[in-house]
């Protein structure tokens, strides 16, 4: 069978131009047609073996970042193992988040990648509230500002009924050292968390904001929006050197802290002053969190050093 070639038609008579031209287009249309759909294809299979492979990587960045700020923020708050889902479109991971009394786990609900670090209350006043779990809702109060009111649930203790582990924190009427707040507090009480001067002059004068009030009352600071570090680790021991710790995870936010880099930097900056570089002598402690039985935290009572006192979580010691 003889071939048929373009190139034929040119002495062809009964072939014309404008038939030729046609052919010609017809064909060369097909083949950039398929060329380009190729290339598509092959363009595709490589952003999708792009995106398995990055997506891990991208996920684990978020994953650090969230787990420095819940080392940094949040009073006796810890995260748990992270659960990863990964998917071409929208993967996902979440991890546990509780509280520790004594060695006593307690589930506060669960963290992602997307939660919002503004944690939603509930009750009947700004002194008194509750997360959805159910948990209590601690309070602090800064040392430099004046309070029309303040939280004294030390004074309450005998409310509380017996057999219980209870979460208390404590605001103090000025700062100390980390080695001051270990020897003025009772020996049978256990210290679980420090709570950071980390505050500018601008942002106590913020605080006092009538946004900010309520009734025309100072606002206490609620558990979530304190900075500072923990004395136990998250497996229940005890941390040896924590203020080292703490330093570590803020140098360490620096550079891994993701979209909360601006949030880590400007905390570094107002704790270390003027000086060079963050030292165990640039942070001051202004409150903590204790816990104990209602025996236990009765030892607080009237001690000068405390200038507010409110109830957390409390739970069955068995």
């Amino acid at each position: 069978m003889k071939e048929d070639h373009e190139i034929d038609h040119f002495f062809d008579s009964t072939f014309n131009d404008k038939d030729l031209i046609k052919s010609v287009k017809r064909k060369s249309y097909f083949r950039i047609t398929g060329v380009s759909f190729l290339v598509s294809i092959c363009v595709l299979i490589l952003l999708v073996l792009l995106k398995i492979q990055l997506t891990p990587y991208l996920v684990n960045q978020k994953m650090v970042a969230k787990e420095l700020y819940y080392e940094i923020y949040g009073a006796n708050i810890y995260t748990g193992t992270w659960s990863e889902q990964y998917k071409l479109v929208g993967s996902s991971a979440t991890a546990p988040k509780y509280k520790l009394l004594n060695g006593k786990l307690v589930n506060i609900g669960e963290v992602s990648l997307d939660t919002s670090n503004l944690e939603i209350t509930v009750g009947n006043s700004e002194y008194e509230q509750y997360t959805y779990a159910g948990n209590r809702v601690m309070n602090f109060f800064h040392p430099s500002l004046q309070y029309q009111e303040y939280a004294k649930d030390l004074n309450e203790l005998n409310k509380v009924n017996d057999g219980k582990w209870i979460e208390m924190a404590l605001s103090f009427d000025r700062a100390y050292t980390y080695k001051e707040v270990v020897s003025m507090l009772p020996h049978d009480v256990s210290l679980q968390w420090n709570w950071v001067n980390s505050y500018s002059t601008g942002e106590l004068d913020e605080l006092k904001e009538p946004s900010l009030t309520e009734s025309g009352n100072l606002l206490p600071l609620k558990e979530h929006e304190v900075a500072g570090f923990p004395t136990i680790s998250k497996t229940g021991e005890q941390i040896k050197n924590p203020i080292d710790s703490f330093i570590s995870s803020l140098d360490l936010a620096l550079s891994k802290g993701g979209t909360y880099k601006k949030e880590f930097e400007h905390l570094h900056n107002v704790l270390k002053k003027d000086q060079a570089s963050l030292t165990n002598k640039n942070v001051e402690i202004i409150g903590v969190v204790v816990v104990g039985d209602k025996q236990q935290l009765q030892a607080l009572r009237d001690k000068k050093y405390i200038k507010a006192s409110s109830f957390g979580t409390i739970v069955d010691r068995y």
